[in-house]
């Protein structure tokens, strides 16, 4: 089969590679879609521990093409998305529902063979079925989904609080969505406002506003004078959280979501002082039929969220020109027929 191996820092190329068999419990399925995720291009770039000769690619949707021995209740050509955290359920944190923290965890495109492919084997409790009305790529993005999804569940956020979503990429976009969907009202923060204007334009924030902005304090401050009950971190940088640390009314709380590159230094006294709750989240967990119902019944939009599609046999451009920010993007994604 062909498939999209990460082959040193800026290299993806496509090769031909050995199908992969099947398991007694797993699925063999036919990718259709995958999205490409700011890990992977963090993994493209070289900032990362995974290996060159790795398939890459964890946001992913197909067909069911074969299953093990084992597997009961799912069909040949039933159509299906998957988790990439597969855990072991067995250690400490397994048995306590957070098999995202498993502490033999692997995931698919970064430890094990990804979605970059024709083909791809997964355990088969990983699998969830779709709706055959729900298109492939709009499918592939459940799991960035998933990710806003237990990051509000997490973070201590009430319905129809006041909260701040520090970054307008698509997790923070998710978020927006997802909080909306909780009668929260939304402040969307960030610097480029071509993301502010999709935010603000589609609904998902109440208020748009770039945080570089002379007039953002003043802005702010008329939206919330006290400051918001929870503010949400997607970005990843000491800065974006230390706006969390300044926007984030007293006693209320901080969550952090966004990847760091570089260990981050915070000014720990305005925690103190204002007595907050700093705390994050990682990956997902019990997240992906929630996140399945809320595309199903309309109340998250992913379509909206594809700006760019490339078929697989332009995936190497799909990774030049995403790696590139070409074209005001939010979500690309490479389609396998």
């Amino acid at each position: 089969m062909k498939a999209a191996v990460f082959r040193g820092k800026g290299k993806i190329a496509i090769e031909n590679v050995p199908k992969p068999h099947i398991g007694e419990d797993e699925i063999l399925l036919k990718i259709r879609a995958v999205g490409i995720c700011g890990t992977d291009l963090h993994i493209y770039h070289g900032g990362t521990d995974v290996k060159p000769g790795t398939i890459i690619g964890h946001e992913f949707s197909g067909e069911v093409a074969a299953v093990g021995k084992h597997v009961r209740g799912w069909r040949v050509g039933e159509h299906a998305i998957a988790e990439h955290n597969v855990s072991c359920a067995k250690c400490y944190f397994c048995l306590r529902g957070k098999y995202n923290l498993c502490v033999k965890r692997s995931v698919i495109g970064l430890h094990r063979p990804g979605a970059f492919a024709e083909y791809l084997a997964i355990p088969a409790d990983l699998v969830y079925r779709i709706p055959r009305s729900m298109p492939y790529d709009v499918a592939a993005l459940v799991e960035p989904l998933t990710i806003a999804l237990y990051a509000a569940a997490n973070s201590g956020f009430l319905l129809e609080q006041k909260v701040a979503v520090i970054g307008q990429g698509p997790i923070g976009i998710l978020l927006d969505q997802v909080l909306k969907a909780a009668g929260a009202r939304v402040i969307g923060i960030d610097v480029l406002n071509h993301r502010l204007a999709f935010a603000k334009k589609k609904g998902w924030a109440d208020t748009a506003l770039n945080s570089r902005s002379r007039t953002f304090q003043q802005q702010f401050d008329r939206l919330a004078p006290l400051g918001v009950d929870v503010s949400f971190e997607a970005v990843g940088r000491a800065e974006t959280v230390d706006l969390g640390l300044e926007i984030t009314r007293q006693d209320g709380i901080i969550h952090v979501l966004g990847v760091f590159e570089a260990p981050a230094t915070l000014n720990m006294m305005k925690l103190v002082k204002k007595e907050l709750m700093l705390n994050g989240s990682w990956t997902c967990a019990f997240s992906f039929p929630a996140a399945i119902d809320l595309v199903h019944e309309g109340k998250v939009d992913l379509t909206s969220l594809i700006t760019h599609r490339y078929p697989f046999q332009d995936v190497v451009k799909a990774f030049e020109d995403s790696a590139a920010y070409k074209g005001n993007r939010m979500k690309t994604v490479v389609t396998i027929p």
